[in-house]
């Protein structure tokens, strides 16, 4: 059986930019070290476009990721304070004058 990370619907309830397009991505967050030794590594796993143009008022975009084809880890923060790993999903819209409106969640 597939795992699903999450049975989504964006809804649009008010448009006022003129979106071109819509996509969602899965980001894996790599921290090792501490303090100014600290770095950060981010690698996309996988990146969809769920919706080419402009919503309409009151749309409702179904939004299912299946994670079986992934090699997923649980999330680990702060492993003696050195190492740490974590997921996000990363919405993006694109409007037409090409500017990118983002929403990351983890």
């Amino acid at each position: 059986s597939e795992m699903c990370i999450r049975d989504r619907k964006d809804l649009f309830l008010l448009v006022r930019i003129k979106i071109k397009y819509m996509e969602i991505a899965l980001i894996k967050r790599e921290s090792t070290g501490s303090g100014p030794n600290l770095y950060n590594e981010s690698e996309t796993l996988t990146k969809y476009e769920i919706m080419d143009g402009a919503p309409v008022r009151g749309e409702s975009i179904p939004i299912r990721l299946f994670l079986g084809g992934f090699d997923l880890t649980p999330t680990y923060r702060n492993v003696h304070n050195k190492f740490s790993v974590k997921f996000y999903l990363n919405l993006v819209l694109v409007d037409e004058e090409d500017r990118r409106y983002f929403k990351q969640q983890e």
